[in-house]
């Protein structure tokens, strides 16, 4: 049987697109402006490679043209110039330069280099052979002709070759500047795609802070409103009322209180409520449940910054639900452990891990499955704290994630999954 993702399991990873779409554009439009980059230094090579086999062809030329006027005034006058042979050397060096560099295949065709060998070649076997006789000149001014055709032939293709590699490289340097271009439009596009994301995930967290409020509160006036309407209804009966409903409405009455004076706290506080390391909630704890608690918890997890009224109730609540699920199991060895450590895991950051866990009843799969439910109590009428409602909501208030794992006959473990503050130390209002 497949199974289908949860409708928040989905929600979460849709809130990561944006930011992977914004880190990938990152990503792409850096790519894109270190292969232009590239591309321009390709350019560049190409424009100096083009240059020095220009230069090459035109020294060749220039040695044909110097050589070919020589022989003519040679035979002219019948006088052999004294720098004809010189001259005959350097046009040999630049022809044989140009047909060792090593990037000549990137600028001549197959037949280019047949007539750049043939003509060194000629030049080896036949013209510098016959400098020598003077007779031989006008077969040699022959071959300086043919030479010379080749050699235009081969500096066309040269330059042919040089500006199409050269538009070549400018072309796919403009496209990826202007892919670069498109790139961060798209990641402008998608930073304002994330802000408007982050205000919607923030009205929806404020929504679900309000419908978690006007749970957990139902959940804690509930109880206490059934004793007082309980009592009420005594009074109307005519008769005196029974002293059992009397305390349990002056309990009622005065928790009602306690709760109304919270809220008003919270309501009126002109800063959010101050943050202390997690050992001195530990020692409150210790000090409240009579040392009957195991802590497993170390230094640096002892250090971390947490909120003070809110952890106290929750770890307070869920000790207490740990002690009674021992009670009622009646165990010969009972055992409740607050263990604590920390995390380091990426995109989250550091994270306190909380664990209380206890080898008490235990819940069954139906029964864990309702537990985090408002209103769903295994201690009926009995209970007068925040229950494990009121804990997933208000860990998931302060943007933490609360996990239950039980197995009936076994025990129970409750998991908080809380992120850290940023600060160094903790908030010393308390003692300003």
């Amino acid at each position: 049987m497949i199974r289908l993702p949860s409708l928040r399991g989905l929600r979460r990873w849709l809130d990561v697109v944006p930011y992977v779409g914004l880190v990938v554009a990152i990503l792409l439009g850096s790519w894109s402006f270190m292969r232009s980059e590239h591309y321009r230094e390709e350019t560049d090579i190409l424009l100096m490679q083009s240059y020095e086999v220009q230069w090459r062809g035109s020294q060749i030329r220039e040695r044909l043209a110097n050589i070919v006027g020589l022989l003519r005034l040679s035979m002219a006058t019948r006088q052999r110039q004294p720098q004809l042979s010189q001259e005959v050397g350097l046009l040999q060096f630049n022809m044989v330069a140009l047909r060792n560099l090593q990037y000549i295949d990137h600028f001549l065709d197959p037949q280019d280099f047949a007539r750049l060998d043939s003509s060194i070649q000629t030049i080896k076997t036949r013209i510098l052979p016959n400098l020598g006789a003077a007779e031989n000149d006008q077969e040699t001014l022959d071959f300086l002709t043919d030479i010379q055709q080749d050699m235009f032939q081969v500096s066309g293709t040269t330059g042919a070759h040089s500006r199409t590699l050269n538009e070549t490289a400018h072309i796919a340097e403009n496209a990826l500047r202007n892919m670069a271009i498109f790139v961060l439009a798209l990641a402008a596009v998608i930073v304002v795609g994330v802000i408007i994301h982050q205000q919607s995930m923030m009205a929806r967290r404020k929504d679900q802070q309000i419908r978690s409020f006007a749970s957990l509160f139902a959940h804690m006036t509930r109880s206490r409103v059934a004793a007082l309407a309980l009592f009420i209804k005594s009074l109307r009966d005519g008769q005196a009322p029974d002293p059992e409903l009397v305390a349990a409405a002056s309990r009622a009455a005065t928790e009602l209180d306690d709760i109304n004076n919270g809220l008003l706290k919270i309501a009126y506080s002109a800063k959010p409520s101050r943050t202390v390391a997690l050992q001195s909630i530990l020692d409150a704890l210790s000090q409240d449940h009579g040392g009957r608690i195991q802590f497993d918890v170390p230094e640096e997890a002892r250090a971390a910054l947490v909120a003070s009224p809110q952890f106290h109730l929750i770890l307070d609540e869920l000790i207490r639900n740990a002690e009674h699920a021992v009670a009622a199991a009646g165990k010969p060895e009972s055992r409740v452990v607050l263990r604590a450590r920390l995390t380091h895991r990426f995109p989250f950051g550091r994270r306190l891990v909380l664990e209380v866990i206890d080898n008490g009843l235990g819940m069954s799969a139906a029964v864990r499955a309702k537990a985090t439910e408002p209103f769903f109590s295994m201690r009926a009428g009995s209970h007068v704290g925040l229950g494990l409602t009121g804990c997933a909501e208000m860990v998931k208030a302060l943007g933490g994630r609360f996990r239950i794992d039980s197995a009936e006959g076994r025990g129970t473990s409750v998991r908080i999954l809380y992120p850290l503050p940023r600060r160094d130390r903790p908030d010393q209002r308390a003692a300003a």
